[in-house]
């Protein structure tokens, strides 16, 4: 059986339970401990009303083995001070006296919120006996406490599945419907670029042939038609661009590791979200050479779209969104950086839970960071909010080189 230096606690319920002796005659403490000795306890020993109070306040105690015959502050205060703490108000009580039997002090100390009242000199086994009950109570308790913080966490993983399942699930859906579209895309525009290529070289020989003979009038209209033939040329190769970047998007590897490039990811991610940045907001990127890593694409698309679409949704008005992609010693970087108001402090520890968001009822879901958290830890990487320094959030994803092989 160990003492307890009450000096240096702190309130806690780890470790063994303790008990609670509180008595101003020395001898008294003495006798106490030796009574319970071998009953799989701790002791705090207190020599006054307020030491007692004091180390209430600093630990959990299974009872509390309270005399009731103290100078300065008798045992009844104790009791009362403790049952007005709500730190403290579950400490059972069990009031020890040397005084006579009388019944209007039994009911008193009953009254101040004692569980029991035994006099003094007091039978040891009686006494063992309702300390064991306490001690049992009390390990029950804990147990109790333990399973609720394990069944809690329980469900807390649950529900992270659970938003991961139901958000892969839409990714994958949106991936198949972009790779559909894309698919569909191609096939006319490359029989439009082909006969595109035709036109062009039909004209460049009916040019070669008619030499001068064209009027001021016909050479205006050639003149048009290769400008519009041109035109029509580059608007066909954005949209090729398009289908390349949907595609990349679209991905169905997500369970593949691959390489990739970063600024593709991010490129295909921005033609996805073109539509809602429009021209209020300004998207402004920098991206490393040396940016390609072995990775989930699926994912890590999934990832940076996820914060990309936050940080359109932080700018209320005209503003910026800066993407750059980087490497170091240790580890690739995308750092995605708006100009808008910003995550209060107050909320900031919550971002990454799942369901919690600040968005109006029917706005947000509350899922996207949290998935974007668990796809980076996938990737033995580290995700990070922080305030930019002019304003606004920065995200930033870190993927190590030991994670993603870099080539």
């Amino acid at each position: 059986m160990a003492g307890v230096d009450h000096e240096a606690e702190t309130r806690t319920g780890d470790g063994l339970p303790c008990v609670l002796v509180v008595d101003d005659v020395e001898a008294n403490l003495v006798a106490m401990q030796a009574l319970l000795e071998g009953m799989g306890c701790e002791f705090a020993l207190a020599r006054s009303g307020n030491e007692a109070l004091r180390l209430l306040l600093r630990r959990e105690f299974a009872v509390m083995l309270l005399d009731v015959q103290m100078p300065e502050m008798d045992g009844y205060e104790v009791a009362r001070y403790a049952r007005q703490n709500p730190a403290t108000r579950d400490v059972p009580v069990i009031f020890l006296t040397a005084a006579n039997r009388d019944e209007e002090r039994v009911l008193r100390g009953y009254g101040s919120g004692a569980v029991d009242f035994l006099f003094k000199p007091v039978n040891p086994k009686i006494l063992r006996s309702k300390v064991g009950v306490f001690l049992e109570l009390y390990a029950s308790r804990r147990e109790v406490q333990k399973s609720k913080r394990e069944l809690e966490h329980a469900y807390d993983e649950l529900q992270t599945a659970q938003a991961q399942l139901v958000q892969s699930a839409k990714m994958a859906s949106l991936g198949e419907l972009v790779a559909g579209v894309a698919h569909e895309i191609n096939n006319p525009l490359s029989f439009v670029t082909s006969h595109l290529e035709t036109v062009q070289k039909c004209l460049r020989n009916v040019e070669a042939e008619s030499g001068q003979t064209l009027s001021p009038s016909a050479e205006e209209s050639w003149a048009r038609a290769k400008d519009r033939l041109k035109e029509m040329s580059t608007g066909l190769e954005r949209i090729a661009d398009l289908v390349v970047k949907l595609r990349t998007f679209s991905r169905l590897d997500e369970g593949e590791r691959k390489h990739a490039s970063l600024s593709e990811c991010v490129e295909s991610v921005l033609t996805i979200l073109r539509h809602r940045t429009g021209q209020r907001i300004r998207v402004e990127t920098r991206f490393q050479p040396d940016d390609r890593v072995d990775c989930y694409p699926g994912l890590l698309n999934q990832a940076i779209m996820n914060l990309v679409a936050n940080a359109i949704d932080a700018v209320e008005g005209p503003g910026t969104v800066e993407i750059a992609t980087g490497l170091d010693e240790q580890a690739y970087s995308i750092r995605i950086t708006d100009s808008g108001p910003g995550i209060p402090p107050t909320i900031r520890e919550r971002v990454f839970e799942p369901f919690f968001t600040t968005k109006p009822v029917g706005l947000g879901t509350g899922l996207g960071l949290s998935i974007t958290y668990a796809i980076v830890q996938k990737h033995g990487g580290e995700l990070t909010l922080t305030d930019a320094p002019r304003g606004g959030t920065t995200a930033l994803i870190r993927i190590p080189f030991e994670a993603g092989n870099r080539s």
